[in-house]
């Protein structure tokens, strides 16, 4: 059930309907129920795994706390361990079992040995990257005593499954999420304004640019044999552009899907495009990952006798890990792993950099727009290995924008077409940028905004791309 298709439509207004009508209590068990639904409209069997990593969390939680609050940290960090053993298990079995097999037996088959590795025909569950990382949180808050946890099961059921983000999040951690299930929600003329204003920005986002724009952004896996550099930079330009528009048009759906419902989810993209440097891109850019990254596995890893504070390998096995958890493949290794050393890379030119920019205000403004452009076009080139279905196909096409220089004769002819589907995309995010106000529309005159309501509703019914494409974070 895509967020894009007249069915979510459809349901979303019957849900909401009856939501609107119920006290808080209700209104819990309604959504808990319509989640459900729309988790197991992908097929039913998926409810199976999220109710394990329901209970699993919950009792965890609940005995992690009872552990500690006896002075029995041993048996406290055994139930944390079983939390995280289980999450991981089922994420790992169900996305990686074959990646793992594989990559044994062709690392068995150097030495000579002949080995077939054993395939499993598993599907993937739906947002199964999403909601593990999150329940898997709550047990972990309350073992470092971050949190305390729920006794009402059916609240904890609802912080799991929440619809409007259970697919490609944000990630949201319990602490903020689950007070917001457990009080009564007002649902003010505000909530309900940038709820709709959400939802049609990020359908727009989607529908509009993103669906557009998918032929040209995966040229790359055709056309790395012998076009030219200008087709393929296009192509990893209309990537950047797709890509983003696609991830961060969910998330905008699920904050105003959520902020109907009188709910604040966490915002997941900040302006990631105009960050002068990949630190701060990462800063901004899947928030809720970056973040969740930082607290659970850079900082331990740091504190690790493993690691003993070495900031370099914790970076880049952290960066490694980011991008495995993108998908059971070398090529999302590799592409999380080069962001790891772009920035260490970075990190070892500040020094430099600073100096430069306290010369003037001029060369400060100067190195910041360089910065920002380099930044973007490092996440276009890496990005060739995000988009090509091998790590030689990758390397071929990065080679080829870089150091071919030559442009085919339909190469204006699509520029053209790219940014016919990007400008509004641009200069949205040009106000944003300038006013530091993501929510700049509300700003303006209401004959403004009346306006730009209609030109994207014009835009979306009229060129809108037909056939209700996947979200591209559907797939993690």
């Amino acid at each position: 059930m895509l967020f894009n298709s007249g069915q979510f439509f459809f349901f979303f207004i019957a849900v909401y309907l009856l939501y609107v009508k119920l006290p808080h209590r209700g209104q819990n068990i309604l959504l808990l129920l319509a989640s459900y639904i729309f988790y197991g409209a992908w097929d039913v069997r998926f409810l199976i795994l999220i109710f394990i990593s329901t209970v699993v969390d919950y009792s965890a939680g609940i005995l992690i706390h009872e552990k500690q609050e006896a002075n029995d940290i041993r048996a406290s960090k055994r139930w944390m361990i079983l939390s995280v053993v289980v999450n991981l298990g089922i994420l790992g079995f169900f996305k990686y079992f074959n990646f793992f097999t594989e990559s044994f037996a062709d690392f068995i088959n150097l030495f000579g040995w002949q080995v077939s590795s054993p395939v499993l025909q598993i599907i993937l569950p739906a947002g199964i990257s999403f909601y593990t990382f999150q329940t898997m949180s709550y047990s972990l808050d309350i073992y470092r005593g971050q949190l305390k946890p729920t006794r009402h099961f059916f609240d904890f059921a609802l912080f799991v499954s929440f619809f409007p983000q259970l697919m490609a999040g944000p990630i949201e951690r319990a602490k903020r999420l689950l007070p917001q299930i457990q009080k009564n929600r007002i649902i003010s003329a505000s909530n309900v304004t940038e709820g709709a204003w959400l939802i049609l920005w990020g359908l727009f986002k989607k529908v509009y640019i993103a669906d557009n724009l998918a032929p040209y952004a995966y040229w790359s896996t055709t056309l790395a044999n012998g076009d030219t550099a200008g087709d393929l930079y296009l192509s990893g330009m209309a990537f950047v552009l797709q890509f983003y528009c696609d991830f961060s048009g969910y998330s905008d759906m699920a904050r105003g899907l959520a902020s109907m419902m009188g709910f604040k989810l966490s915002v997941n993209f900040n302006l990631p495009y105009f960050a002068t440097n990949p630190s701060v891109f990462w800063q901004k850019w899947h928030i809720t990952l970056s973040s969740w990254l930082r607290d659970y596995l850079y900082g331990p890893l740091l504190r690790s006798r493993l690691i003993d504070g070495n900031k370099t390998i914790a970076l880049i096995l952290t960066m490694a890990i980011a991008g495995f958890w993108h998908g059971a493949d070398w090529r999302f290794i590799l592409w999380g792993t080069l962001w790891g050393f772009t920035i260490y890379i970075y990190r070892l030119m500040i020094p430099y950099i600073t100096k430069y920019k306290r010369r003037s205000q001029t060369t400060a403004n100067i190195l910041g727009v360089l910065g920002a452009i380099t930044t973007l076009h490092l996440w276009m080139i890496v990005g060739q290995f995000f988009i090509t279905p091998a790590v030689p196909v990758g390397f071929r096409s990065i080679m080829i924008i870089l150091f071919d220089g030559s442009i085919s004769s339909h190469t204006i002819i699509d520029l053209k077409t790219i940014l016919f589907y990007a400008w509004p995309l641009i200069l949205m995010q040009i106000a944003q940028f300038y006013t530091k106000n993501l929510n700049v529309i509300f700003s303006w005159p209401y004959p403004v905004r009346i306006t730009i309501y209609g030109i994207l509703l014009f835009l979306l019914m009229t060129r809108g791309a037909e056939g209700g494409a996947e979200f591209i974070y559907f797939q993690f």
